[in-house]
């Protein structure tokens, strides 16, 4: 079973996502904040990261420059502007998915990185 880490400080947002995931038939770790994300994706095997850009202490930003980029990152942001986007893309983020997500876009997206 596919393992993936959803990074996402809103409850609302990681819960959606999860729960999605996991009706999908994936096996869902998830990090409320950056820096606990950081800690869970060096610390174990998965097959993606889904990651929120907007979070305090360690941004989204920040984790990308910091993670060894061993595991596709797919960020979930409302940030969806075509600079926010590049940014992130050049800091090694593999796709960027816009909230709010759209269920068959979002399990589109990831199926193409599992």
């Amino acid at each position: 079973m596919p393992k993936i880490l959803v990074i996402e400080d809103n409850e609302l947002n990681l819960k959606l996502m999860k729960d999605i995931l996991e009706a999908q038939g994936y096996h869902v770790e998830t990090a409320s904040d950056g820096q606990d994300g950081i800690q869970k994706a060096n610390d174990n095997e998965f097959d993606l990261i889904l990651l929120d850009i907007q979070m305090p202490e360690v941004s989204g930003y920040d984790f990308l420059k910091q993670y060894d980029k061993k595991t596709p990152v797919v960020v979930v942001s409302a940030c969806a502007m075509d600079t926010e986007i590049e940014k992130a893309k050049a800091l090694g983020c593999a796709d960027y998915i816009a909230k709010p997500i759209r269920i068959v876009e979002f399990i589109s997206t990831v199926k193409k990185y599992i």
